[in-house]
């Protein structure tokens, strides 16, 4: 399919059986691998020998506190953080090239800066990351873990290539224009490759200002896709949390 750039998210990817015979046929073709994970696997013997064997471009780590109590608490998981950071220790001294994104909570936001402390002491690039949208299903219960102050909102929507120079496929080999954009998949299982060919007129059908959007005024710099206005509008989110006619209301 000519793809270059293969970056393999999840879920915790590192969790799935076939996730090793997967990344190396992947890496055998040449193509640039990037992990999303919570690091908690990656301390393990067996990912260590693959990715130093088969070194990926980039692996990237989600921080979600500075200690058990804030992870743990988090995630909901006991042993996270234990887990997470063992997995960063273990990775610096192979010299993995991790990077650590910070996820920026109303939970962990006093230990930000225990956080960033953290990372920098391990030498690794970090991060920061507080925009938390609802999820796909239209679920909007995440926007309660917004940390105000910590949005990023300041980049101008310029378009996106989704759907014409990059796509998302799901573990059901179902691919659609991006992980947010997910109208009409078309299935690889079933179609291969050719069926690749409808994806940019799906993908520019989804572009369009429909719903609340059509007609607005201040289209030109608005700082969110079509496809993610739509995810917002879907969960029933408050305006100021996608739009600037939101902003100047409540203000």
């Amino acid at each position: 399919m000519g793809v270059l750039w293969f970056q393999i998210t999840g879920g915790e990817p590192l969790i799935d059986p076939d996730f090793a015979p997967a990344y190396q046929r992947a890496y055998d073709a040449g193509m640039m691998l990037e992990i999303l994970t919570n690091g908690s696997r990656l301390a393990r013997p067996e990912h260590l020998a693959l990715f130093t064997a088969a070194r990926p471009h980039k692996i990237t780590v989600s921080m979600y506190g500075a200690s058990p109590e804030t992870a743990d608490a988090l995630t909901q998981t006991r042993g996270a953080f234990k887990r997470t950071y063992a997995g960063l220790l273990a990775a610096a001294e192979v010299g993995l090239p991790v990077e650590v994104t910070i996820i920026i909570t109303k939970h962990n936001v006093d230990e930000l800066e225990a956080m960033r402390s953290l990372v920098d002491q391990l030498g690794f690039p970090r991060n920061e990351y507080g925009s938390i949208s609802p999820t796909y299903t239209g679920d909007g219960s995440t926007l309660q873990a917004q940390a105000p102050g910590y949005l990023d909102k300041s980049a101008v929507f310029g378009g996106c290539p989704a759907g014409h120079t990059s796509f998302h496929v799901d573990p059901h080999g179902m691919a659609t224009m991006c992980k947010v954009g997910r109208d009409n998949p078309i299935s690889l299982i079933t179609e291969g490759p050719e069926g690749l060919m409808r994806l940019p007129a799906i993908a520019d059908a989804q572009m369009l200002r429909t719903g609340g959007c059509t007609g607005c005024t201040l289209s030109s710099t608005c700082r969110v896709c079509r496809p993610m206005a739509r995810v917002y509008q879907e969960a029933k989110a408050p305006l100021d949390h996608y739009c600037q006619h939101g902003e100047r209301t409540s203000s």
